[in-house]
């Protein structure tokens, strides 16, 4: 089942702008203990903030912004982007975050990265596209290294956390290896 508000499909999810019923979810995923804690948001967040945070967001000519939403329930369980956007570059920065630990092992990031990767290259001419993640993180950097993101440095205690500063890994992909990709499936 699709909705016709779909912009990207995939199996097990589709991508759609953001809407206004969308920011309980989006509020949850920057205040909830278990996605908070593998993005390393800090500081608490209101749905008022979340509404205001999401307007400019939507109208940043360098970002593109989805929420990512399951195909079963038509429901929203995450936010997907595009930021930093080098326009000239043809290169953006990507971000991934979905909000209930109970939709983080079904294959909706995997998926999610997937076609944002394929929408990068595909329809916005990218050459480039990349990405941090914690070190320490390493689901994230199966997912990202299965995409075909490639490690590209250490960013060396880059954040502080829970008491300690932690490392965080620069990856990337560009658009002659996502096309070395597709061509042998």
């Amino acid at each position: 089942m699709t909705p016709s508000t779909a912009f990207l499909q995939g199996e097990r999810v589709f991508l759609r702008a953001p809407e206004p019923a969308d920011i309980p979810m989006i509020t949850r995923l920057e205040n909830h203990p278990d996605p908070r804690q593998t993005l390393f948001y800090a500081l608490p967040t209101s749905q008022q903030q979340q509404r205001e945070k999401t307007e400019k967001q939507i109208h940043d000519s360098n970002t593109i912004l989805f929420t990512i939403c399951r195909t079963d329930s038509l429901e929203p369980i995450g936010q997907t982007a595009l930021v930093r956007i080098d326009w000239v570059g043809r290169m953006g920065t990507f971000y991934l975050g979905i909000a209930d630990k109970e939709n983080w092992s079904g294959g909706f990031g995997s998926e999610t990265t997937r076609l944002m990767i394929h929408y990068a290259f595909q329809t916005l001419n990218f050459n480039r596209i990349e990405l941090k993640v914690a070190a320490e993180n390493t689901a994230a950097y199966r997912v990202y290294e299965k995409s075909g993101f490639r490690l590209e440095g250490t960013l060396r205690q880059a954040m502080y956390h829970e008491g300690r500063y932690c490392d965080f890994y620069v990856m990337g992909i560009l658009r002659e290896e996502f096309n070395q990709m597709e061509e042998t499936k």
